[in-house]
C-alpha cells in the first residue's frame, strides 16, 4: 500500500522547480559579483547661482563745517554789502593845436547786477582858440550793459545824459570878446569793449552818438572815449 507521502512526491518535485526558476526566486539569491560604478556621461548641469539683491543706497551728509566752508568759497550777490558794488572810474580826453580841448568825466557807478551798472559823474571842459577861454560843466547820468562776452572782455552797452552849463562867446558893436553862459542838454548812446584788468577793475574804449546838434554843443561825432573802472573792495 502506497503511502501519502509517495504520492505526493512526483507532485511536489515540478511544483518546485518552477518555484526556483521564476524571476523572484532569483531575486533572493544574494548578487556577491563586484562592479565598477559609471560616471554620468551627459554634459554638466548648470549651476544656478543666487542672483544679487540689491543694496540700499546710503545717501552721504556733508557736515555742517564742510557746508559752511563751501558757502565762504562761493561769493554770493545777496551777501555783497552797499560799498562792495561801488566802482570809481571815468574818462577823459585831450586835444591840442588851434583849438585846445581838455575833457574830465569822473564817475561813480553801482553794480545793479554782475552785467548792468548805472552811475552819476561830473563834466568839465576847458576849451581855448581865437582868443577864447572857455569852461564848460555839469553833471551827467548812465547806464551800461555787458551784453555777451569776448576774449577776457565783454561788449558793452551805453547810454548817457549830460546836462551842462555852457560857456558861449559873442562879440559886442565895438568887438569886444565876452562870454555868457546857457543850459544845454546832451543825449549819447553807443557801443564799446571792457577789458578786464583784474578780478573786478576794467578798462573801457568806447565810440558814442551824440544826440544834440546844437552849434555850441561842445561835442562832435562820434565821440570817442577812454575810460576805467575800478571796485572799492575786492570782494
Amino acid at each position: 500500500m502506497l503511502t501519502p507521502l509517495r504520492l505526493l512526491t512526483p507532485l511536489l518535485l515540478p511544483l518546485l522547480l518552477v518555484l526556483l526558476a521564476s524571476p523572484n526566486a532569483a531575486a533572493q539569491v544574494p548578487d556577491t559579483t563586484y562592479r565598477k560604478p559609471e560616471l554620468p556621461t551627459g554634459p554638466p548641469a548648470p549651476v544656478v547661482q543666487p542672483r544679487p539683491q540689491p543694496q540700499p543706497r546710503v545717501r552721504e551728509q556733508q557736515q555742517p563745517e564742510v557746508v559752511r566752508q563751501q558757502e565762504q568759497d562761493e561769493p554770493q550777490e545777496e551777501q555783497l554789502r552797499f560799498i562792495d558794488r561801488l566802482y570809481f572810474g571815468g574818462s577823459f580826453g585831450l586835444q591840442f593845436g588851434t583849438y585846445t580841448n581838455i575833457a574830465l568825466l569822473p564817475t561813480l557807478s553801482y553794480a545793479l547786477t554782475p552785467k548792468l551798472f548805472a552811475g552819476v559823474g561830473g563834466v568839465y571842459h576847458y576849451q581855448s582858440g581865437d582868443g577864447f577861454n572857455l569852461h564848460h560843466y555839469g553833471g551827467r547820468a548812465l547806464l551800461q550793459v555787458e551784453m555777451f562776452s569776448i576774449g577776457d572782455g565783454a561788449v558793452l552797452a551805453h547810454a548817457e545824459a549830460e546836462a551842462l552849463s555852457i560857456s558861449v562867446p559873442y562879440f559886442d558893436a565895438t568887438g569886444r570878446r565876452y562870454t555868457d553862459r546857457t543850459a544845454l542838454t546832451i543825449p549819447m548812446v553807443g557801443l564799446g569793449y571792457r577789458q578786464r584788468i583784474s578780478h573786478k577793475g576794467s578798462f573801457d574804449i568806447l565810440v558814442l552818438y551824440n544826440g544834440n546838434d546844437d552849434p555850441i554843443n561842445p561835442y562832435s561825432n562820434p565821440v570817442i572815449r577812454v575810460g576805467f573802472n575800478v571796485p572799492f573792495t575786492s570782494r
